[in-house]
Parts: C-alpha cells; structure tokens; sequence
C-alpha cells in the first residue's frame, strides 16, 4: 500500500518536472533574438560593414520580425 503512494507522488512529481521543463524551454524559444546587440554581436556586424544605424537597421528587419513558431509546410 505504501510503495502503491509512494509510486504515484513519483509519477506526479516527475509529470509535474516534465511540464515545467517543457514550459521553460518554450518560454526560451519565444524570447530568442528579443534582447539587444551585445558588443560581440556589434563587432561581427561591423567586420561586415554594418555600423551604426544599418546595424540597427539589420537588427529591426531580420531579427526583431523573425518569426516565433516554425510552420511546416506539406
């Protein structure tokens, strides 16, 4: 009877993880790409000619409105 409570407080703690961890991962995907250019970034985009505002520029056209989610297409 024991091992019975014990086996299911296993199963919902390890369920309750999984969830968590999947909501964790999720949250991280959505907010890729969402925070500004550290400086490393800005160096490699200024050893391809992007500085200043066409950096900024590049940043807003092809980061910012990436998409969020990956569509399949069939």
């Amino acid at each position: 009877m024991i091992d019975a409570v014990v086996g299911a407080v296993i199963m919902v703690v390890a369920t309750t993880s999984l969830v968590y961890a999947i909501e964790v991962a999720e949250k991280a995907f959505s907010q890729s790409g969402r925070h500004p250019l550290n400086s490393d970034e800005r160096t490699v985009l200024k050893s391809v000619n992007l500085s200043g505002s066409s950096a900024d520029q590049f940043w807003q056209d092809n980061l910012k409105n990436a998409p969020r989610q990956v569509k399949i297409n069939d």
